[in-house]
């Protein structure tokens, strides 16, 4: 594997443009992917609708993806982009994938490509569910990115079936009779491993060498990589634009969204944090740093700390719980 410092100093084919909120995950996600996939290798893209995509490849508005105005002379470094609509990035990466491999055989490709797909959440796990679960099915040479931001951000910020619980959105809103949604988000850590995946991936750029190792892994592999990049929404998280790092940080060491690795037949690893829910941050400290939950714990400014709200204490319980139960689960699957 590349060294992090020897990656940093690649071209990265994501490049000043994009219309995504400064300080976004996503653009950091994308920076960080642009980078890596330059290995000596030609990269084609899937692009899904979801708000990366729209915010970065809008024609006649700045387009983000490229190297430069003119094509690169040296064809490791050329890359391709084919956007399409939002339930369809793996079946469409799978396509290029399987004519690129028939290509290389019969000798019109000298040098094999690499394929990736990215998508939102939205995309790939309710519109595109079938999509993504065909696509593991099949075992294709592919590495699949979901960005999961908990919510559908391109088109209003409404609840997806990744939303946490307590969250809310512009479709689960809070109010005297419900605390945001109450509908705990689906294992898709767990429903790609069981699909059979050759290597199921939660992976933040919150924490580089983790992200990096993964995504050459996948690239470098054979057999369907997905990889879930934890991307906080300034947006429709509701908080400070400086603090997406230490959220997605937070995230991960609170149970949230913990680092994951799982290859097929091979144990697995949780990475960044505690299965003893005593050695984990609060999730108070979290929680806190987002409006979308500040109807459940509050400021305090005497310590410095954030509080459950008083009456809150029954939802805040059955968010730790579920965090508890899912990181189990995950032990388990490892």
């Amino acid at each position: 594997m590349a060294k992090l410092v020897d990656v940093l100093q690649r071209d990265s084919c994501f490049q000043p443009g994009s219309t995504l909120c400064a300080g976004c995950m996503e653009s950091i996600a994308f920076q960080n992917i642009g980078k890596l996939t330059d290995n000596g290798r030609k990269t084609i893209f899937a692009l899904g609708t979801f708000c990366g995509e729209v915010s970065t490849l809008q024609y006649p508005n700045p387009v983000a993806w490229g190297r430069g105005e003119e094509t690169p002379d040296d064809w490791t470094k050329s890359f391709g982009i084919m956007h399409h609509v939002f339930e369809s990035a793996p079946s469409v990466a799978e396509g290029i994938a399987d004519t690129a491999q028939q290509l290389f055989e019969i000798g019109a490709l000298s040098q094999q490509v690499q394929v990736c797909s990215l998508s939102g959440d939205g995309g790939a796990l309710s519109i595109g569910l079938r999509t993504l679960l065909h696509t593991i099915a099949r075992g294709t040479s592919l590495t699949i990115f979901v960005l999961i931001n908990e919510i559908f951000a391109n088109t209003g910020f409404q609840y997806s079936p990744t939303t946490s619980l307590g969250s809310e959105t512009s479709t689960t809103p809070v109010s005297e009779l419900l605390p945001g949604n109450m509908t705990p988000p689906i294992d898709y850590l767990g429903l790609a491993v069981t699909a059979g995946a050759q290597r199921v991936v939660q992976a933040s750029p919150a924490h580089p060498k983790f992200f990096n190792r993964m995504v050459e892994q996948g690239l470098s592999g054979s057999g369907t990589t997905i990889i879930f990049v934890p991307s906080p929404c300034i947006t429709g998280w509701k908080y400070p634009d400086g603090e997406t790092v230490h959220l997605a940080q937070l995230a991960c060491e609170t149970g949230f969204f913990p680092c994951y690795a799982k290859e097929r037949g091979r144990p697995g690893e949780l990475k960044f944090v505690e299965l003893d829910a005593t050695k984990r941050p609060p999730i108070e400290a979290f929680l806190g740093l987002q409006r979308r939950f500040q109807h459940l714990v509050r400021f305090n400014k005497a310590t410095g700390t954030y509080d459950i709200r008083p009456g809150q204490e029954e939802s805040v319980a059955r968010i730790r719980d579920w965090i508890q139960h899912r990181l189990e689960q995950l032990q388990r699957l490892a």
